[in-house]
């Protein structure tokens, strides 16, 4: 038996599935992506064996897994970047007449959505397919202030691949060597603890940093002419336009440019408070407004769903604890006062 296929899986070793027919394998693989071939290599030396795990996380889909030799051809999957992970072994791309391997010392390959052939003995690693767009609009949010996500659509429409001989890709394919790991923590799974460490949005982040080297130099000299108070004055007026819409943190992020860190002092800055704990002012505000000007169909409860509140309890405790009045009450002063 090869010594890769010796080696543990990333994540729920001992779970993993084992594949011994590589037919029937291929047609569950071309049911989550625009698989085209899929073949053991030299079978008679090798005989076919593919054992995986798969593991969510927010809106990712990982796979990590061994596979005896293989090769075969993946087709264009337009809007998707596959991210391809070795482990142990080694493994090699072609597009367009290009070859790119991976292997220890350079352990990621990034296609863009390209067509693109492979090959691979045995084989020990991690795969994950990331929505190109949001991708980009990550490089945009890490970059800063005004910048545009087109900017870093070069960097991220070419296959690459990512050394450890280089420090800074070293250091960030580490990182995230070290998020996989968080897959294989059932504790916090259980506690719903990695849902709320949001692991999607790091893996993204960590991401655009290793393939955008723009953003190395993301120091200084950007916001392309916007001060920060005019897009922090945007940033406002957009939340107002969405209060009766689901706004988190990321997307605050995205559409301001500030860091996750920057966004928290500047609304702490400006407001005392968090930039989450201000929505929900702002929609206790718009909550207040509606049952002061009542429409005669309006009720608390209907109120407080159309303004993105979940909870009725919750609403009401928080309505109370603001303005001192519980929203029943407000709601029949409403249409005392207009009749």
């Amino acid at each position: 038996m090869d010594p890769v296929s010796q080696f543990p899986l990333v994540f729920h070793d001992q779970q993993a599935v084992v594949d011994l027919d590589p037919q029937a394998l291929a047609t569950k693989l071309a049911q989550h992506f625009p698989l085209q071939d899929f073949a053991p290599r030299n079978p008679l030396l090798n005989p076919f064996r593919h054992r995986a795990s798969t593991a969510v996380a927010g809106d990712l889909t990982l796979t990590c897994g061994y596979t005896s030799p293989i090769h075969g051809c993946i087709g264009d999957n337009p809007g998707v970047g596959a991210i391809n992970i070795c482990y142990q072994g080694e493994s090699s791309y072609g597009v367009d007449g290009n070859t790119f391997q991976i292997h220890a010392e350079a352990p990621l390959y990034f296609n863009p959505g390209f067509s693109y052939t492979y090959a691979s003995g045995h084989y020990n690693g991690l795969v994950l397919h990331v929505d190109l767009q949001r991708l980009q609009d990550t490089a945009a949010a890490i970059g800063g202030m005004g910048l545009s996500g087109r900017r870093f659509a070069p960097d991220l429409q070419r296959p690459q691949v990512l050394s450890t001989t280089e420090e800074r890709q070293a250091k960030l394919l580490l990182t995230m060597r070290r998020a996989f790991a968080l897959l294989d923590a059932p504790e916090l799974q259980a506690r719903g603890d990695l849902e709320v460490l949001q692991l999607d949005d790091l893996i993204y982040r960590i991401l655009a940093l290793a393939l955008c080297p723009q953003l190395e130099q993301r120091g200084s000299g950007h916001g392309e002419g916007l001060s920060r108070e005019l897009i922090f004055e945007e940033l406002l007026e957009w939340i107002g336009a969405n209060l009766q819409s689901p706004i988190n943190l990321t997307q605050l992020e995205q559409r301001s440019g500030y860091s996750r860190r920057n966004l928290q002092l500047a609304f702490r800055q400006r407001f005392g408070c968090g930039p989450i704990q201000w929505v929900r002012r702002q929609r206790l505000g718009l909550a207040r407004q509606h049952l002061l000007n009542p429409s005669p169909s309006d009720s608390v409860a209907g109120i407080s769903s159309k303004l993105g509140f979940s909870n009725l309890s919750a609403f009401s405790r928080d309505f109370h604890n603001t303005y001192g009045i519980r929203p029943s009450e407000m709601l029949r002063e409403g249409r005392r006062l207009h009749g």
